[in-house]
């Protein structure tokens, strides 16, 4: 079964596309829900103290209304007063509402209950409740299911509530559904991002498709004249002899069959998944290694080896040789100051963990004083690499400023390492420190599979395109 390999950048991209979108659409949804929950509930709680002071004011003027439902129930001799109508924008829900009231005297003894119209609490609760709230010192907020007020008259102390279950209930209920309506619409929202990021991205994938073509039809129309034309200086330098001018010529042609081979190992490698077989990767690296060490000898650097053995991999040889080619020789190209080039291939947690290093100069700070001026000078080499350009080294065709003088090099050998190692579902990085430039690939040994995006197509890298 083949499906086609789906490029991790633009995979990261659109992973990217939708967590933003749904970071922003879940900050304004709970920005939104908790602008509404608290602007409702301050405005119900306003409502709410306001229809208590209108009770304490009701009590102060025609006293408890349950002893003045009492008294109506009495002969007609004894009429109570009558009482003020609360205010016209509020006396439906005022009429509605249940009412208790506590009077303390001045002892804190209770002396008179109010309890309403209902039979829901009794005298002794009502009386707890309203010693517990004086309890706090506080002149007004909630107490379970109450909301209270503290008002303190001439001779008495009266704490009135307000039963708020059937408010808080509905604005629960309410404030639930909305959590499961908004639930639904994040789940719609996820879908929604996810077909808008694959649209964002199609264009650059298909911009992106038509430059590896570019690529590929690009090397294979040069590769015939380049052969050509270093054919034909070759025969042309045996005909007349030896001259600078053909010697340039050999060199340049030389150069852009290097680039033209380059070109089409990075097509060949972003094509498709190799083909795995199970390999010696300690063997691999060992064979490797030893082409480089003429190279090193002949640059006065000593190879240090440290390489377990019979570390097995699935991989495919010829990619993997490549890659420890391609490690070796930027080691070697980019070597600055005293040392010898490390090469440790070492299994942990299962992995099959290759690192290559190279020495290089760390940048330092030199203070310059003269007179009463103080500069400072930035010292910096090829072999150590900045900070700022060790995200973009294996972007393809990129070199530093200080690397762009080194021949032979386009930019494309760490770009190819890059895609052997993701084509193996590994991992590689860079690492600068102590003096030393460290290059780490990382491949799994079977018993632990990364999961990469996409799974290749099943086919050898080494066929013609």
């Amino acid at each position: 079964m083949t499906r086609k390999r789906q490029s991790s950048a633009f995979q990261r991209s659109r992973r990217q596309i939708v967590a933003v979108i749904m970071a922003v659409f879940l900050l304004l949804f709970a920005v939104t829900l908790a602008a509404i929950y608290i602007l409702s509930y301050q405005e119900l709680y306003q409502d709410n103290q306001d229809m208590l002071e209108t009770y304490v004011n009701q009590y102060r003027e025609n006293g408890n209304p349950s002893e003045i439902q009492r008294m109506e129930a009495s002969p007609p001799g004894n009429s109570p007063p009558e009482q003020d109508e609360p205010p016209d924008h509020d006396s439906t829900r005022y009429l509605l509402s249940s009412f208790y009231s506590v009077a303390f005297d001045g002892d804190g003894e209770p002396f008179s209950v109010d309890m309403g119209d209902g039979t829901l609490y009794t005298e002794g609760q009502l009386s707890g409740v309203a010693e517990s709230i004086l309890g706090t010192g506080q002149s007004q907020g909630t107490y379970g299911n109450f909301v209270y007020c503290v008002a303190a008259e001439d001779g008495y102390t009266l704490v009135v509530l307000m039963d708020n279950t059937l408010v808080s209930d509905s604005f629960t209920t309410l404030f639930r559904n909305a959590l499961l309506l908004g639930a639904v619409m994040v789940a719609a929202l996820f879908l929604c991002a996810i077909g808008l990021a694959r649209w964002i991205i199609r264009p650059l994938e298909e911009s992106d498709h038509r430059q590896r073509q570019f690529l590929s039809d690009a090397g294979h129309e040069l590769k015939t004249p380049v052969s050509v034309v270093e054919a034909n200086a070759e025969l042309l330098e045996r005909e007349i002899g030896e001259s600078r001018w053909l010697s340039n010529i050999r060199s340049e042609s030389g150069r852009m069959a290097g680039l033209v081979s380059e070109l089409l190992t990075l097509v060949r490698a972003e094509r498709g998944a190799p083909q795995m077989e199970p390999l010696d990767f300690s063997r691999l690296v060992l064979g490797g290694v030893l082409p480089f060490e003429g190279v090193a000898f002949e640059q006065g650097r000593t190879l240090e080896e440290q390489i377990d053995e019979h570390i097995t991999i699935p991989g495919n040889p010829s990619q993997l040789s490549q890659l420890v080619s391609i490690l070796m020789d930027n080691a070697l190209s980019h070597s600055e100051g005293a040392g010898g080039i490390a090469i440790a291939l070492r299994q942990e947690r299962g992995e099959a963990v290759l690192t290559v290093s190279n020495p290089g100069f760390i940048e330092v700070n030199v203070q310059l004083v003269v007179v009463f001026l103080e500069a400072v000078l930035t010292v910096s080499n090829p072999g150590f690499i900045p900070e700022k350009d060790r995200s973009e080294i294996f972007v393809r065709f990129f070199r530093s400023d200080a690397d762009r003088s080194g021949a032979g090099h386009y930019g494309l050998g760490l770009t190819i390492a890059q895609t052997i190692v993701e084509a193996h579902q590994g991992e590689i990085q860079v690492d600068c420190s102590h003096g030393r430039v460290a290059f780490t690939a990382c491949l799994p040994t079977g018993e632990k599979k990364r999961r990469r995006g996409g799974q290749g197509v099943k086919r050898n890298m080494d066929d013609p395109l």
